[in-house]
């Protein structure tokens, strides 16, 4: 390998959890594409690119590996790809832009309301429209931003909008179909110790393993970037340093789901476990897939066969900043 190289911290070394798969991936997946498109938010042509190694009906069944209801899995597959392609498109816009954009898809979620209405109770419903529109927000301050070209000024303050930005706490939601939980669970500080963690590690494993891409392409709105300025850091130490933290929050992750409040009955309590472990799994398959869907690295660059180190993506100089 000629020239400049990054090494990739190992950051899954010693995570506990195995990837799984839904089995309704091949029934549902077309429908989904189907209306995806119907929405006119992406051209055709790039449609396309979504059935193949890049497939976020596969990230879905992932994801949602336990959603044995068809119907649950549906819902989740819709919001899967139409989150994935709203992030794609609204990456490079500006803030008026990307608040198009972001009207566009609440309206196309909106149509697809009434099939999430027929299997959330109105706690999920509530919960989830209010992380949708959050999330929503969030992008469009990110993009006003970078149209500003702000580099948020520590690593702290960057999680704070990333934990939004990332819809991961909507995805979240949606792991409370197959078995709801009241809000007063869900409000305790141990719950909320552990959905804050699984977003964090979802977010820093993604900004990880997109960092050489986002990099070559002039974008800030990243960990190790953010770091690399505070810190005046070279980009391979302040991508040790995501990587240490990253280990670390993995740690108290693992201890936080052994932490499971009492609920008042086991059955409950299950519930409760069942959702740690749901959490887990999507820590699991973001990174996972992230690996191996050619989304970051093409099939010839696969760093578990390079031993994490990989070649440093030049700067594309055309793109303004």
């Amino acid at each position: 390998m000629t020239g400049p190289v990054l090494r990739l911290p190992d950051i899954h070394e010693r995570w506990p959890f195995p990837v799984a798969y839904n089995r309704w991936e091949d029934s549902v997946s077309a429908e989904t594409l189907a209306w995806l498109e119907s929405l006119s938010i992406v051209s055709t042509a790039d449609l396309r690119k979504y059935h193949g190694r890049v497939n976020f009906c596969n990230f879905s069944a992932m994801t949602y590996a336990h959603f044995a209801n068809i119907e649950h899995f549906r819902v989740a597959c819709d919001l899967i790809n139409l989150l994935f392609v709203v992030d794609d498109i609204t990456d490079e816009m500006s803030a008026a832009d990307a608040r198009r954009i972001s009207v566009i898809s609440l309206q196309g979620l909106r149509y697809r309301f009434l099939r999430l209405h027929r299997v959330a109770s109105s706690d999920v419903l509530a919960r989830f429209i209010t992380s949708y529109e959050r999330c929503l927000e969030a992008v469009v301050n990110e993009a006003d931003e970078r149209d500003r070209n702000i580099v948020r000024p520590s690593f702290d303050s960057y999680l704070t909008l990333r934990r939004e930005t990332s819809a991961v706490p909507i995805c979240f939601d949606l792991l409370l179909l197959p078995a709801e939980i009241a809000e007063t669970i869900l409000n305790d500080a141990r719950v909320a110790r552990v959905e804050r963690l699984g977003i964090e590690l979802v977010c820093m494993a993604n900004d990880i393993l997109s960092f050489n891409v986002e990099q070559a392409r002039k974008a800030t709105h990243n960990a190790v970037i953010v770091v690399m300025r505070q810190q005046e850091l070279s980009v391979q130490d302040a991508m040790d340093f995501v990587g240490r933290w990253y280990c670390q929050a993995a740690e108290e992750f693992l201890e936080a789901m052994r932490d499971v409040p009492q609920c008042g009955s086991v059955i409950i309590r299950t519930r409760v476990k069942m959702y740690f472990a749901a959490i887990a799994n999507w820590v699991t398959s973001n990174y996972e897939w992230s690996l191996r869907s050619g989304r970051y690295f093409p099939a010839d660059q696969d760093p578990l066969e390079s031993g994490w180190v990989v070649p440093l993506l030049e700067v594309d100089h055309k793109i303004k900043n």
